[in-house]
């Protein structure tokens, strides 16, 4: 086990708590396929050092993407073991019996190979996020609960002039929009659909009284909730100052239709496996989404600043995003399953 907070190297039977600066284990990478080091590497990767806010579905995705991204299509390991045990029945009883075998199951073998490869370990990357946060919170974690009780002074901060009111679906993907000060950089009053900060929500309805043609963009995820939100917030007497001036920025049905393969998660009450799809209309009569927050904060920051020009949020590929993260001993996080 390598140390993150001093870099020393300790072995498992020396205890869970570092011999050098006391740094409490959480992880032992042969039961949880994860070291703390590696833990903290992608942490460290994903904020770009420290320097973006990120939600519980971004890290997991992280946590999870080494996983997706060393699959083959090609199953070589199963495919021998196939062999071996055809060729074993062949020589206990007729070689022509172990080729019978050998050739009815390897399409089976192939094919649950690639229903494999569609298939991410989303809520056990999810369960390994916050038993490590239970003992060294993570700082960056953005989980919607930052501005639930915001003081005049932090309220100060959100006094300026917007040109326009983004309206998100989730607490914490306001949460990491405003830690990562998206709402000064592009002059957006960032609130969620719940009226998350309260103190903001009623400053954005105070100012639309004075300012009508402020524009409100409403962003979600991908998912039949997502695409009827606009219409929800149009029909909640609580956002009647909003709504004649609700604009959809997606993710909408039609970027969807792109090709693409793209992660999709149940619903946020069963936080169950993800699995990859190029087929949304399947996808979404399961009840699945594809999160606005699939990408990273650095990308997603961007594409929501260009989609509040161009009126539409673009999606990136699944497999344009993956990237393999290396401890310095060269060893990729491994499978979570």
């Amino acid at each position: 086990m390598r140390c993150p907070e001093c870099r020393h190297e300790q072995q498992y039977r020396d205890g869970k708590h570092c011999g050098k600066c006391g740094y409490h284990f959480v992880f032992l990478r042969k039961k949880d396929g994860i070291s703390d080091f590696a833990f903290r590497q992608i942490i460290h990767r994903l904020s770009e050092g420290g320097h973006y806010a990120f939600t519980d579905t971004q890290l997991a995705l992280a946590i999870a993407r080494p996983w997706w991204g060393k699959r083959s299509w090609i199953p070589l390991k199963p495919i021998f073991l196939l062999a071996a045990i055809s060729f074993g029945i062949g020589l206990v009883e007729q070689f022509i019996l172990g080729v019978l075998v050998f050739i009815m199951m390897l399409p089976w073998v192939i094919g649950l190979s690639r229903w494999r490869k569609t298939v991410f370990h989303f809520l056990s990357a999810y369960h390994l996020i916050y038993r490590y946060h239970g003992t060294h919170p993570i700082a960056g974690l953005a989980d919607g609960q930052a501005f639930l009780h915001t003081t005049e002074t932090e309220l100060r901060e959100f006094q300026y002039a917007p040109e326009r009111i983004l309206v998100v679906e989730r607490d914490d993907l306001v949460d990491m929009l405003i830690r990562n000060r998206f709402h000064l950089s592009h002059k957006t009053a960032v609130v969620s659909r719940s009226g998350y900060p309260e103190g903001v929500c009623a400053a954005c309805r105070e100012f639309l009284k004075n300012h009508p043609d402020t524009p409100v963009q409403v962003l979600h995820d991908a998912s039949t909730s997502g695409f009827g939100l606009t219409a929800q917030l149009a029909a909640d007497p609580k956002w009647e100052f909003a709504r004649q001036r609700l604009i959809d920025l997606g993710i909408s049905r039609v970027t969807l239709d792109g090709g693409s393969s793209l992660p999709w998660l149940s619903p946020d009450t069963s936080r169950s496996e993800g699995t990859f799809s190029a087929n949304p209309a399947k996808m979404l009569r399961a009840g699945r989404r594809v999160p606005v927050d699939y990408i990273g904060p650095e990308p997603l920051l961007n594409l929501l600043g260009a989609a509040m020009t161009t009126g539409s949020l673009a999606l990136v590929a699944a497999n344009d995003i993956g990237e393999v993260i290396v401890d310095t001993d060269g060893d990729e996080t491994d499978d979570f399953g």
